[in-house]
């Protein structure tokens, strides 16, 4: 069945009343949305990722797992990025299109919420085993759990009451880490020679299958809440520039500094807390460890009580309890060993995000045409979004390797070519498949691939007269 369009200058898109939108008068230039990913892209998670991998492969491996990695990312990242700045909506509100008001308040919530706990228990963990490696070196013996307790629950209290100077912790943090890292890299170099590098062998290699997952794994979030930030850039052109440029070279250095740090320091086993213990300044690289994951952690614990405020349906006004609970159970998580689970997490994530993107990609572009003017939330649930998110969720999973460390689920690892790519492939064929079966509306017309301008005036002219797939 398709849907007829009629000329309704009066009219406005569903979105443009929406208080999240982001009008004409508030975009700006891609270069600043870009210069925000490569600020946000020099941290203790991106060197702690890449020193795993560096564990695992041979250099050259590490380079492609982190290079194909996040062209992965990007490949799904800019049509999520372009459907954001078409609509002017972040991440969370255009999800509604493909998965429902319920589905995209409660899946998006329960995804990010979920993913970002973790990441809290894993910054609480390595700030907390930095930290206790370095005051031993200053003859004080605390336990790393004791470390992650107390160093947790102050980046807690600092996201539920607030400190408007942790924006300005990081602006220090990320160049001192970086800085720190460099010379710690360099001064190594220096003993050992180029030769540790060149002809270093892991001696339990990961596969590169399993690199390029955990790379994924390690952005795909991001990837997919793309969005919140691109909405902000004035046309398709600046939404995909700010987020190549933005990501791809400074993810891919940085993650092949953390490989190379944990090549020199072979004694690591690519812990990135005894790599930076190591470097001959215990207490430079204190400092920037902690102040770096401070500032990581405040945001990750106040994002989480906001996905779980959004689900008890309190906003703004009930993250505090929500942030509260969040920030206990990562600081929970990072006493119980979370860090011994840091593969497994980044190969989940990089399953079930390129899946929940490939849902979103197919409802805007092969659905709706990529027109902004035929974007239209749905109440409830959206079947297709359901459905397609789960199964191509469930084959990356399988295809991913992700249970190959799992024995009693041993039993479901089939790997195939690459898991997340297969989940979004999966993901992108059934929604549009499951919105045939189901005889859904339809739009008509030609996939729009290109846009001049931001294209306001154009979504202006028509209206949909009633609702999409």
């Amino acid at each position: 069945m398709t849907q007829t369009t009629a000329v309704a200058p009066a009219q406005e898109p569903a979105f443009e009343s929406d208080s999240l939108h982001i009008p004409d008068s508030g975009r700006r230039g891609w270069l600043s949305i870009a210069c925000v990913w490569i600020g946000n892209s020099i941290n203790v998670s991106t060197l702690m990722t890449g020193a795993v991998l560096g564990a695992g492969l041979t250099l050259w491996d590490a380079f492609w797992a982190a290079f194909i990695g996040f062209g992965i990312i990007l490949a799904y990242m800019c049509f999520v990025a372009m459907e954001a700045t078409d609509t002017g909506l972040p991440t969370s509100a255009m999800s509604t299109a493909a998965l429902g008001r319920k589905g995209g308040r409660y899946i998006i919530s329960i995804i990010l919420g979920v993913s970002l706990i973790g990441w809290f228990g894993v910054q609480a963990a390595v700030c907390g085993s930095s930290f206790s490696l370095m005051v031993g070196k200053l003859g004080l013996d605390v336990s790393p759990q004791i470390c992650s307790i107390v160093l947790g629950a102050l980046m807690l209290v600092t996201a539920i009451l607030g400190f408007d100077g942790v924006k300005w912790v990081n602006y220090i943090a990320a160049p001192l880490l970086f800085i720190i890292c460099a010379y710690g890299l360099f001064a190594s170099l220096s003993n050992t020679g180029m030769g540790t590098l060149t002809s270093y062998v892991p001696k339990e290699s990961m596969g590169l299958v399993a690199g390029i997952n955990i790379a994924v794994g390690f952005f795909a979030v991001g990837g997919a809440t793309v969005g919140d930030f691109t909405r902000y850039t004035r046309d398709r052109k600046g939404a995909v520039l700010s987020s190549i440029i933005g990501i791809w070279p400074p993810m891919v250095i940085l993650l092949m500094m953390g490989a190379m740090l944990s090549v020199v320091k072979p004694e690591s086993g690519g812990d990135i807390s005894q790599i930076m213990a190591s470097m001959g300044l215990a207490g430079a690289a204190l400092i920037a460890l902690v102040l770096s994951t401070w500032s990581v952690n405040v945001g990750n614990a106040y994002s989480a009580g906001l996905a779980f405020a959004v689900i008890a349906d309190k906003g703004d006004k009930g993250y505090r309890v929500s942030t509260t609970i969040a920030g206990i159970l990562g600081i929970i998580l990072a006493v119980a060993g979370i860090m011994d689970y840091f593969q497994m997490f980044l190969t989940v994530l990089s399953a079930m995000i390129p899946a929940l993107a490939g849902s979103m990609i197919a409802d805007y572009w092969f659905v709706r045409k990529a027109r902004p003017q035929n974007f239209k939330p749905l109440d409830g649930f959206s079947v297709p979004g359901l459905v397609s998110f789960i199964v191509g969720s469930i084959v990356a999973l399988i295809t991913g390797g992700t249970f190959a460390s799992v024995p009693a689920l041993a039993f479901l690892d089939h790997p195939f070519f690459l898991g997340p790519v297969n989940g979004i492939v999966v993901s992108i064929v059934l929604y549009v498949a499951v919105c045939k079966l189901m005889k859904l509306p339809s739009f008509d017309g030609p996939i729009l691939l290109t846009r001049k301008g931001h294209g306001y005036r154009v979504r202006k002219r028509f209206h949909i007269d009633g609702s999409g797939c």
